[in-house]
């Protein structure tokens, strides 16, 4: 089986930001980003975690994926306070049938963000 690699431009070291194998995609740590840099978007949490999606979502696209196909998701944020905005802007992405999800609280991620969301999709027929 070979696999796929995609380069989003905002990868903050020797990483791909997403990696398709078979009928599974696996997704880097993904922030803020202003697209293709490593600049966090202006406007707080909320602008934060909402382009965190928006590029999560991209990067599906390019890999052939689609947000209804995410079976697993862990988000990080940098304050406990930061939950209820996470789950608002959330569920307006996973409306139906949402996938799996851990949430952690971390000191300190790389480009002073406040929050980071990674996934994996599966586009495999049902069993």
């Amino acid at each position: 089986m070979a696999k796929k690699t995609i380069n989003t431009g905002s990868a903050l070291g020797p990483y791909s930001s997403a990696v398709v194998a078979g009928e599974h995609c696996y997704i880097a740590g993904t922030g803020g980003f202003l697209p293709g840099t490593s600049t966090i978007v202006d406007g707080g949490i909320e602008a934060e975690i909402r382009q965190a999606m928006d590029n999560l979502e991209a990067t599906l696209a390019r890999a052939g994926f689609a947000l209804a196909d995410v079976v697993s998701v862990t988000c990080y944020l940098r304050h406990t306070e930061h939950w209820p905005v996470l789950n608002e802007v959330y569920r307006n992405y996973f409306t139906k049938d949402e996938p799996a999800r851990a949430s952690l609280v971390v000191a300190g991620m790389p480009a002073n963000a406040s929050f980071e969301i990674t996934c994996v999709a599966w586009r495999g027929k049902d069993a």
